[in-house]
């Protein structure tokens, strides 16, 4: 029968948990605290966003119990201050499995991609990006016989100009949206390091 399992430290403060899907819930272990379990029949919601991190996009998924306890499943395995291992490729097919198992055993539980408080927050920042590129080229402009200014302003437009497509690509994804529990969206999934679910037990643990 097939083992699903992953591991993970999701960050400074938390230690390596290792879980594993059981025929009737979610299971975890960590060093120094109980045991966990959470059934799929008492999962409300699953949610998956991406964000950025040291290791480039990095891929979240939050299971929340109908007594609202929370669960994180990170893709990004904390190893120290500022650095953190890539586990995409065993995170892949352990999220879509336990969105599968949830769905079965709770055919009313809601699948919700993105996030609707990040979303403003692009959307904000991208207003705010937009005014300070107007800004520069507006110095830009009045020291244009400065030769000094004009290389600052110009190098600060230019940084300003090549991070837009990040955030447009932040803001064109909208706020939070339902999916089908069988079809996540690959973007949130990391659809780049697909592999196949067939040999889950070579993730971490």
């Amino acid at each position: 029968m097939t083992e699903w399992a992953y591991s993970v430290r999701n960050g400074i403060f938390g230690g390596d948990r290792a879980y594993r899907l059981s025929p009737g819930a979610l299971c975890w272990t960590e060093s120094g605290k109980d045991d966990g379990r959470l059934a799929y029949a008492d999962t409300r919601a699953m949610q998956l966003v991406s964000y950025a991190s040291p290791i480039g996009r990095a891929l979240q998924c939050k299971v929340t119990s109908t007594a609202d306890d929370k669960v994180l499943l990170r893709s990004a395995h904390y190893l120290s201050l500022g650095n953190f291992e890539d586990r995409t490729d065993s995170y892949r097919p352990f999220v879509h499995e336990l969105a599968k198992r949830i769905d079965a055993g709770n055919p009313k539980a809601e699948f919700i991609a993105g996030s609707t408080g990040l979303w403003i927050m692009w959307l904000a920042v991208g207003l705010l990006w937009v005014g300070v590129i107007a800004l520069l080229a507006a110095a830009l402009f009045e020291t244009i016989f400065d030769a000094s200014l004009l290389a600052s302003f110009a190098v600060a437009l230019g940084v300003c100009v090549a991070c837009l497509p990040l955030i447009w690509r932040e803001v064109r994804s909208g706020g939070r949206q339902r999916f089908e529990a069988l079809a996540p969206p690959e973007e949130l999934l990391g659809g780049s390091h697909a592999q196949s679910a067939k040999n889950p037990s070579s993730s971490n643990r």
